[in-house]
This record gives structure tokens, sequence and C-alpha cells, in this order.
């Protein structure tokens, strides 16, 4: 693990409590649920005045949210909580975008799960200014916002998942303003967090998960068979890797990246 000081330059990053985000995913599916119904409740009306086109099949519903992305000017967010198929096809046309010369304004925001972060993606374009990663514990839900004009959205609804191509403010206005709240609350990711060799990133792991249980470092220490002078050492690295300003900040923010022992090995790409 490289030695790193409590001055890092990494932002920190001010996490909501567990039972906050608790409160928050629980408003956040019934603001899902109602921005579904209020486009399945609208939906022929908006279609006749072409500010809605349903997309009958999943495959047509992948390629409509590429298409967005690489057809975007000003500015993209995204939002990738559900089928892998979404993720692999909005990164390819990321990719395909930030890589072009002719779109050098457009902004991107993606805001993925634990599940959907690609880590490749986010280590390739680290340096890149105008696209910006954050995780957040999100409902089943993709949506992708071209130059606040167009969306794709897929979410739940009384008939199940479905996915339209929207025009209308009256639809994407609240869908940005969704967006925007989640935004303001998910964990920024600049870079892969790399512990070291796998041995040091073990024992990483294993200190990750009792600070997020609450274990007390001499209990932790013993645990893991070491002296609480090099549990703590340890414990100011890992803070200090994570850009957190507390323990309890660091556990939750290493349960947001998926990194934990106890979250499963498909979570991390």
């Amino acid at each position: 693990m490289p030695e790193s000081s409590s001055g890092s330059s990494r932002r920190e990053v001010d996490l909501v409590p567990v039972e906050a985000a608790d409160e928050f995913e629980r408003e956040l599916l019934e603001v899902s649920a109602l921005l579904a119904s209020t486009v399945d409740r609208r939906r022929n009306q908006l279609h006749r005045d072409s500010l809605v086109d349903v997309i009958d099949t999943h495959e047509e519903a992948v390629e409509t949210a590429a298409r967005l992305v690489t057809g975007a000017t000003k500015g993209i967010d995204v939002v990738l909580a559900a089928e892998p198929a979404y993720s692999e096809a909005v990164h390819g046309a990321l990719t395909a975008l930030l890589s072009g010369t002719a779109r050098k304004t457009s902004r991107v925001r993606l805001l993925c799960t634990p599940s959907t972060l690609d880590w490749r993606f986010v280590s390739a374009h680290a340096a890149e200014p105008r696209i910006r990663t954050r995780v957040a514990r999100i409902p089943a839900l993709v949506a992708v916002i071209a130059d606040n004009e167009h969306a794709l959205v897929c979410a739940a609804s009384v008939a199940g998942r479905r996915a339209s191509v929207v025009r209308a403010p009256g639809v994407i206005q609240p869908l940005v303003a969704l967006f925007d709240g989640v935004w303001r609350n998910a964990v920024e990711v600049s870079d892969r967090i790399e512990f070291g060799d796998k041995t040091r990133a073990d024992i990483a792991q294993q200190i990750l998960e009792r600070l997020r249980a609450g274990v007390t470092d001499e209990v932790a220490a013993r645990e893991l068979a070491m002296s609480v002078r090099t549990y703590r050492r340890y414990v100011a690295e890992i803070m200090a890797l994570l850009g957190a300003n507390s323990r309890f900040q660091a556990g939750v923010r290493a349960a947001e990246l998926g990194l934990l022992i106890s979250q499963s090995a498909g979570e991390r790409r």
C-alpha cells in the first residue's frame, strides 16, 4: 500500500449516513415510479404529438441509448442502474464521443451503481475534464439525457419495464431534477482504488469490513493478528486513499465503490 498523508489533494466527499441513504433510496423509488406512471398516463397524447416514442424491444432500447450519447453536442447525463447491456453500450458510445474531435464542448455526468461501474472506463478517462463519474445506490433505472432536450427512460411501471424516448419538457425537467438530486449525494470516482499487492489488498478489505461494522481498534487488531499501532497505520493509509475524513465515511465509501469482501466479486469489473 503506497504511503499517503492526510494532506492528500484528493477531494473529500461527505457521505450521507446509512439511515439517510435508506430514506433517500425510498424517496427515489417513489419518484422513479411517479415518473414512469406519468409517461404511461400521457403516452398516447405525447405519442400523437411526437413527444414520446415507445420502444418495443430491449435491443432497440440499448441501441437508442448509445445513439443519444453519440448525438449529444452540449451535455449528457446518464444513469446506469439496470441491465449490463445498457452499461456496455453506453460506455462504448461515451468512449467514441470522448475520443472524437468534433464535440469538445460536451460534458458528461455518469451515475452508476457499484455493479455497473466500469473501472476500465474510469481509469482510461481519469484525466479527462469533460467527464465525471459518481456512484450511488439507485433503484433499477436507465436514463440517458442528451442536451436536456431528449431522453431515453427505461424504468419499472404498472405494465412492467418500459422504455421510451422522450422529448416532452414536462417529463424531461423532472428527470433532470431527479438526476441532480441523486448526483449531489453520490460518491465521486476519480480512478481505481489500489491498495498494493494482493496480500495488502486483502488486509485492506478486512480492515474496511471492520470499519464499516464499527469494530474497535483493539478487537480488530486482535482478529487480524497485528498490533493496534500497525492497524491504525493501515487505517490512516486507507482513509487517505479513499479521500475520507472519518472511519465511518471510509467504510461507507468502500461499500459504495464495491470494495468490500462481503460484496459479490461480480460487482467490480
